[in-house]
C-alpha cells in the first residue's frame, strides 16, 4: 500500500501523471494530424481518379461505345477496395456505379449532389446512417445521346465514397494505445526506481533526525552524492555534531553552575549555622560577614553572567554607541575591582593614565567587557604581580588599541581557539577559581556587537595579552 502523504508516492505519481497526460496530448495531436493527412490523401486520390474517369469518358465519345462497353470500361476505375466511385446525372439518378457495393449509393443524398454540382470540389464526412464515411464530389460531363441518336454532353456529378474509415481509425487508436501501455509500463518501472532512489536518503534522514530528537546522536547520515540531497545529508550530520556538542555543553553547564552555586551557598549556610549556634566568637563575626558578602556577590555575578550570556546569544541586547572618555572609564573600573586586587595583592597600571582618550562605543557594555577581561587576569595572575592596560592611539586611522596584559601562567596554543566558547575552561583542575567559563564568551559577544575583533596572544609561562581596537570619536 502506498502512503498517500509520502514524498515517494507524490513524486512517483507526479512523474507518472506527467507522462500520462503528455502521452494523451500526443495521442490527440497525432489523431488530429492523421485525420488531416488522411483527408488530404483522399482528395489527391479523388483528383487522380477524376482525371482517369474523365479520360475514359473522352474515349467513350471518340469510339462510340455502347452502354455495355462503357460500363465494362469504367468498371476497374469505379470498383476499388478502399473506395467506390459513382456517376450521377444532373437529376440525381445513378448513371454508372460499382457492382460490389450498390447499396452505398443510398448514402449519397440529393443535397450533397446539388452542392457538388455547383462547386469545384465538395466534401462531406462523418457518421451517415451509422457508417463512418467520407464523400468527395465534383461536376463532370459524360457523353449521352438524344432522341435522334446524336451524341450529347450531359452534366453530372462524380462522387467518390471512402468507406471503412472506422477501421482505419481503430487501427491508429490501437497502435497508439499499444505503444502507450508499453511506454507507461516501462516508464513506471523506471520511475519507481528513480523515485525510490531519490526518496530513500530522505527517509534515512527522517529516521536519523527522529533519533536526534530523542537525544541519540550516534547515528549519521551516509552521504553518497554531491547534489542537494548530499548537501542536506552533510548539514544533518553537522547539525548532529552541533546538537551533540550543545548537549554536552548543557550537561557541563548544569554541572558547573550547580557546583559554582553549591560551593558559595554551602559556605554561606555554614556561616549562618555557626552564627545561629553562637560558635563564632564576636571578634570574628565581622570577618564572617565579609566572607558571606563575597560568596553572595560570587553567586550574583554567576547568575548575572548567565543571564547576560543568554540575552547576548538570543540577540536581545542592542548597543547604544556614544562618545565618552575611555581613560576615565578604565580608572573607575580599576577602582571597582580594588577589593579583588587587594585579596590577590595584584595591581593594575594604565599606560598612559593621564591622557583623555575619547572613543565611540556603548559605555555600559564596554565596561562589562573590560571588567570580565580584568577579572580573568586577576584570577590567573600570581600574587604581587601587575596587570597592564596599554592604550595605543592611532590618530591617522582613528582608533585606539587596548591591550590587557597579565603575568599569569599563559594559555596552551591548542586551547587559544576555544577560550571564547561558552563554559570553556583552560584549566579544569582550577574550576573553583575559573568560574563557569562565561566571562570571555560575554566579551566576545559584546565585541561582535561593536563589530570589533578581539585577539589573544599567549605563551605558557609568559602571561596572556588580550587586545582589541575601538574607534576614536571624531567630534
Amino acid at each position: 500500500m502506498f502512503k498517500i502523504k509520502s514524498i515517494f508516492t507524490k513524486l512517483f505519481m507526479t512523474y507518472l501523471m506527467i507522462i500520462l497526460f503528455s502521452f494523451l496530448l500526443f495521442g490527440f495531436i497525432f489523431l488530429y494530424l492523421f485525420h488531416l493527412k488522411l483527408y488530404d490523401d483522399y482528395e489527391e486520390t479523388f483528383t487522380h481518379h477524376y482525371e482517369l474517369v474523365q479520360d475514359q469518358l473522352v474515349g467513350i465519345e471518340k469510339f462510340q461505345w455502347t452502354e455495355e462497353e462503357v460500363a465494362l470500361s469504367l468498371k476497374p476505375s469505379l470498383s476499388q477496395k478502399e473506395f467506390s466511385i459513382f456517376l450521377f446525372s444532373e437529376a440525381g439518378e445513378l448513371v454508372y456505379g460499382p457492382t460490389h457495393s450498390p447499396s452505398d449509393v443510398s448514402l449519397v443524398s440529393l443535397e450533397f449532389l446539388e452542392k457538388a454540382l455547383h462547386q469545384e470540389i465538395f466534401t462531406e464526412g462523418g457518421w451517415i446512417d451509422g457508417v463512418l464515411s467520407y464523400h468527395i464530389g465534383s461536376p463532370i460531363q459524360f457523353p449521352g445521346s438524344d432522341q435522334g441518336g446524336h451524341t450529347t454532353h450531359n452534366e453530372g456529378v462524380m462522387v467518390m465514397m471512402f468507406h471503412d474509415l472506422d477501421h482505419q481509425y481503430q487501427q491508429v487508436v490501437y497502435h497508439i494505445l499499444t505503444t502507450f501501455l508499453i511506454t507507461i509500463a516501462f516508464a513506471g518501472v523506471i520511475l519507481w526506481f528513480i523515485s525510490r532512489k531519490i526518496t530513500s536518503p530522505l527517509q534515512e534522514m527522517n529516521h536519523t533526525v527522529l533519533r536526534y530528537a530523542k537525544g541519540d546522536f550516534s547515528q549519521t547520515v551516509k552521504v553518497k552524492t554531491n547534489d542537494e540531497l548530499g548537501q542536506l545529508g552533510s548539514s544533518v550530520n553537522y547539525m548532529a555534531e552541533e546538537l551533540s556538542t550543545l548537549e554536552e555543553t548543557r550537561n557541563k553547564l548544569i554541572a558547573d553552575v550547580s557546583h559554582d552555586l553549591r560551593s558559595p551557598l554551602t559556605s554561606i549556610k555554614g556561616f549562618l549555622v555557626a552564627l545561629i549556634d553562637g560558635t563564632v566568637p564576636s571578634h570574628r563575626r565581622e570577618k564572617v560577614y565579609l566572607l558571606m558578602k563575597e560568596e553572595t556577590e560570587r553567586v550574583i555575578k554567576l547568575v548575572n553572567d548567565t543571564l547576560d550570556m543568554s540575552q547576548l546569544e538570543a540577540g536581545q541586547v542592542k548597543i547604544k554607541p556614544e562618545k565618552y572618555n575611555l581613560t576615565k572609564q578604565l580608572q573607575m573600573t580599576v577602582a571597582k575591582l580594588e577589593p579583588q586586587l587587594e585579596s590577590k595583592d595584584v595591581t593594575i597600571r594604565i599606560v598612559p593614565d593621564d591622557e583623555p582618550i575619547h572613543v565611540f562605543a556603548d559605555r555600559d557594555r564596554m565596561e562589562q567587557a573590560l571588567i570580565n577581561l580584568l577579572q580573568n587576569g586577576i584570577q590567573f595572575s600570581p600574587r604581587t604581580s601587575e596587570i597592564k592596560i596599554m592604550l595605543d592611539k592611532n590618530k591617522e586611522h582613528h582608533f585606539v588599541e587596548v591591550r590587557v596584559q597579565d603575568q599569569g601562567p599563559g594559555i596552551n596554543e591548542d586551547m587559544i581557539a576555544h577560550i571564547w566558547k561558552r563554559f570553556y575552561k583552560t584549566d579544569e583542575a582550577r574550576t573553583n577559581k575559573a568560574g563557569a567559563g562565561i566571562g570571555l564568551s560575554i566579551v566576545k559577544s559584546i565585541m561582535d556587537l561593536h563589530h570589533v575583533d578581539v585577539h589573544v596572544e599567549s605563551k605558557e609561562g609568559e602571561g596572556t595579552t588580550f587586545y582589541f581596537r575601538l574607534p576614536l570619536s571624531r567630534t
